[in-house]
């Protein structure tokens, strides 16, 4: 009777599992004893065997037999949550060949219920990475970092399967940041593979990243494990983008639910219909992949209509079945079958490439609508980091410099100083790529994290931090933006003063200053971008600079003109000696970057 009603229920199922794939899973045991779990939105078929087993198909060939009466059906609502299994694990944070550090972890993979990108009720896949320190009691979880995956293109490649080279750079840092990683596979991997997966459709992937959080909350909760008080949000490249949306989707509809401390996005592709100006406008991307990886994403996500040859020469549109759908190959080799010499003309089609044609405007539109400015009403007292490197060369500056005027629109004021508005950016790192980018975006990441319970306490900046930052750091700030961009202030302004005399206005020497700037490649309007960007004025610094420096020297009894080099150095000295130790590393670490990173 019992196996006869279990029949019954997965008869329904097997008939009914198109309709209902957002709530239908199928828990079985195989003979090595280890216990699985499967949603209807996988399946293709459902078998029922002579022997009391049942067959499983899924929609990627896998075919699998549980074992006799090992299975069961059982519907997730809404707040429910399903472990499906767990690893234990070492992740190994390695640049460039060395290795800077490892962490034992332990990896929850669990159901959960979200929506689709239509808004449909479906069942996706997530997991929980807790070090072992923080499982085993020896440390406490300070917090969690709700972490957003950047571009994939394998189905072993989501986190679920366990890839997580970033994550490893997180939490194998050698910083040891005591934190626990809540992260979703996103629409398109783990539980819902069969689909064409949700690249940079924020709000879709925003709704798997809050509800993967909120699900693995409760899901701590019912382990016994303390997750901590603070609560990060992260990404970086698309990871970046879905952390924005994701940020945003908290400001609009979870401010009730969920509260970040703080946002850190870096490499964003924020303004998508930017992005995509750009790279027909220069007929280039160091990326090819993605490009193709957008429009079908877009087509097949937004149900477009379109069809591949519609958008993608014919040599492409024939192979994004195998290429891109089948989920079989990482993205450099997709890259390579695609031919990395290739102009963006040869990846789309002319009215794709015609930035006036009725199909461009279509798609341009489309494009705005998924931007992270769209509709954005953001909370105030949300606090948001946003990096991007200047010379990236897979995603223009210019479309993430786009959220950056919109917050300014909003009330926020951006600053390069940690902590001293709630809109922190850096948009100055110099001749970095992409892919280079990622490990300063890393650093400043995990300093800022560790440090925190070093410079806020109940969510307020400590006292003695607050002095820090509204005395003379911002001068601080605007001599390493320079320095960072390969300009040596110091041997700068000593000339400029020397071509145009100690008594000149500083108006004048601005100028003068200007002009030498010029001579090394650095226009005026790439200074102004560079500085407003960190909330500097940069005529203001320049005055303040000079007068500093060319003060009076109070190791002289304030009658001597101070020396540039004493006052650069005393300013430098300041500087050190107020680090963290968290800051501390943050300088060491890039320092090491900047001898052994090729420029």
């Amino acid at each position: 009777m019992k196996n006869s009603l279990r029949y019954a229920i997965l008869i329904v199922v097997a008939i009914v599992f198109c309709a209902v794939t957002h709530a239908i899973v199928i828990k079985y045991k195989l003979a090595d004893g280890t216990r699985h779990a499967i949603t209807s939105s996988e399946l293709s078929a459902i078998d029922f065997n002579d022997n009391g087993t049942i067959t499983l198909t899924t929609w990627d060939g896998s075919v699998v037999e549980t074992t006799s009466d090992e299975f069961e059906t059982l519907e997730i609502g809404t707040q429910e949550v399903l472990l499906e299994n767990y690893t234990d694990t070492t992740l190994n944070f390695t640049y460039e060949g060395l290795s800077l550090g490892s962490r034992d972890v332990r990896q929850f993979n669990f159901l959960y219920p979200t929506v689709d990108p239509q808004g449909d009720s479906i069942t996706m896949s997530g997991c929980i990475v807790v070090p072992h320190n923080i499982l085993n009691g020896s440390d406490k979880s300070e917090g969690v970092i709700l972490f957003n995956h950047y571009t994939i293109f394998n189905k072993l490649e989501a986190p679920t399967m366990g890839y997580s080279t970033l994550e490893a750079m997180f939490l194998g840092n050698p910083l040891n940041p005591n934190y626990i990683i809540i992260e979703s596979d996103f629409y398109g991997f783990g539980s819902t593979l069969r689909f064409s997966q949700a690249y940079l459709q924020g709000t879709a992937n925003a709704h798997a990243s809050l509800d993967c959080y909120l699900a693995g909350m409760r899901l701590l909760d019912q382990m016994g494990i303390e997750p901590g008080e603070l609560t990060f949000n992260v990404g970086y490249s698309s990871g970046g983008f879905d952390a924005l949306s994701t940020h945003k989707l908290r400001d609009m509809e979870f401010s009730d639910k969920v509260h970040f401390d703080k946002t850190f996005a870096g490499g964003s592709p924020s303004d998508i219909a930017e992005c995509y100006r750009q790279y027909i406008e220069i007929d280039s991307t160091a990326y090819n992949a993605v490009l193709a990886l957008l429009m079908v994403s877009t087509n097949d996500t937004q149900n477009l209509g379109l069809e591949y040859s519609d958008v993608l020469q014919p040599y492409l549109a024939d192979k994004i079945d195998e290429w891109i759908n089948s989920k079989n190959y990482s993205s450099w080799p997709v890259c390579d079958s695609i031919g990395r010499e290739k102009k963006v003309h040869e990846i789309l089609t002319p009215p794709y490439c015609d930035l006036n044609s009725p199909e461009s405007l279509v798609i341009q539109e489309i494009f705005e609508r998924n931007s992270i400015a769209y509709g954005w009403e953001p909370d105030p007292n949300q606090r948001l980091y946003i990096f991007h490197a200047r010379d990236d060369d897979y995603v223009p500056v210019q479309s993430a410099r786009t959220i950056l005027r919109y917050l300014e629109d909003k009330g926020f004021t951006p600053s390069i100083v940690p902590g001293k508005t709630n809109l922190q950016t850096n948009f100055v790192v110099p001749k970095l790529g992409h892919l280079t980018g990622t490990v300063v975006y890393l650093v400043q990441t995990v300093a800022a994290i560790k440090a925190w319970p070093l410079m806020y306490e109940n969510g307020q900046l400590k006292d003695e931090y607050a002095a820090i930052i509204n005395m003379d750091i911002d001068l601080i700030g605007a001599l390493q933006i320079l320095e960072n961009a390969g300009i040596d202030v110091r041997g700068i302004i000593n000339q400029a003063v020397s071509l145009i005399g100690g008594g000149a206005t500083p108006a004048e020497i601005i100028n003068a200053l200007l002009a030498q700037l010029q001579q090394l490649g650095f226009d005026e309007q790439t200074l102004q971008e560079m500085f407003q960007d960190s909330g500097i004025d940069i005529n203001q610094v320049i005055e303040d600079l000079i007068a500093y420096l060319q003060g009076p020297n109070p190791e002289q009894g304030g009658k001597s003109p101070n020396t540039l080099a004493t006052r650069s150095n005393k300013l430098m000295n300041d500087l050190a000696a107020r680090r963290t130790p968290a800051q501390a590393y943050e300088h060491q670490l890039r320092s090491w970057l900047d001898e052994n990173t090729n420029k």
